[in-house]
């Protein structure tokens, strides 16, 4: 799911490039008085899955840190 998130969010910037010679950005959120730099949902879908990514992969190196003392312990 990540990978297609990212890919997809690569694949949208890109088209636009493409087509239209820039990126559309047409979210503009404002944050009490904090005016958050503007995006589309392809920046946010990039975003997104590079976070779930990088969760995965500290995930995962703490499995493999985990079962590499159980296997010296033994």
């Amino acid at each position: 799911m990540a990978l297609g998130l990212v890919i997809g969010g690569t694949l949208g910037n890109f088209a636009d490039r493409l087509f239209r010679g820039e990126v559309v950005d047409f979210i503009h959120v404002y944050i009490i008085r904090y005016n958050y730099p503007v995006f589309n949902l392809a920046d946010s879908s990039l975003f997104v899955g590079v976070i779930l990514i990088i969760i995965y992969l500290l995930r995962e190196g703490k499995k493999e840190k985990r079962n590499g003392k159980d296997k010296a312990d033994s």
